[in-house]
């Protein structure tokens, strides 16, 4: 994936989720930096999605002047939400590489925690490369193939299908924005 993408995925969120997106990355790094013995490499992989959320859903609430986001609307403040989280995930992932030098995966982020450290790399490229042949709704149970065999040793299956649940929306997320 080149900047050029990085910024065609950025153009296609709208302005608000962008906002909030910044404010996600700023709390998110804050809270690892905190906590970091708590937010460890697995909880942190969710951290942008929680928080991207939550923040969506306050901005929602507070732009509508009532709960219509949390019941009818639940849907959209979802979807708001997790593009949030996909837009800090990204914000993070241009931080690591242009300004701290650190050559990162779109999907390292998520992948902490799940796969070993020296294996990263392989698994986001196989992500990246065998994704782009796979129809967007099935690339969760993609994402479960290809990341079964990089899976940390022990590592539950639940956990294993929450990552490839995120992995193949994040990437879903990057196509279509």
């Amino acid at each position: 994936m080149t900047a050029f993408d990085f910024f065609e995925v950025l153009r296609r969120f709208g302005a608000d989720v962008l906002l909030l997106a910044f404010g996600v990355t700023l709390v998110t790094s804050l809270v690892k930096r905190a906590l970091p013995k708590r937010v460890s490499g697995k909880a942190g992989v969710f951290l942008p999605f929680l928080f991207g959320i939550l923040f969506y859903a306050a901005y929602r609430m507070i732009a509508t002047g009532g709960f219509a986001p949390l019941t009818s609307g639940i849907l959209s403040t979802l979807e708001g939400g997790f593009g949030c989280g996909s837009a800090a995930t990204i914000y993070y992932v241009l931080y690591e590489q242009f300004f701290r030098g650190k050559t990162c995966s779109p999907l390292a982020p998520l992948l902490e925690g799940i796969v070993e450290e020296e294996r990263m790399e392989e698994a986001a490229n196989a992500l990246l490369e065998g994704s782009k042949g796979v129809d967007g709704e099935e690339l969760p149970a993609f994402a479960a193939e290809t990341l079964a065999p990089f899976a940390l040793p022990g590592l539950p299956q639940e956990e294993l299908a929450l990552a490839a649940l995120f992995v193949g929306n994040y990437l879903k997320a990057l196509r279509t924005g």
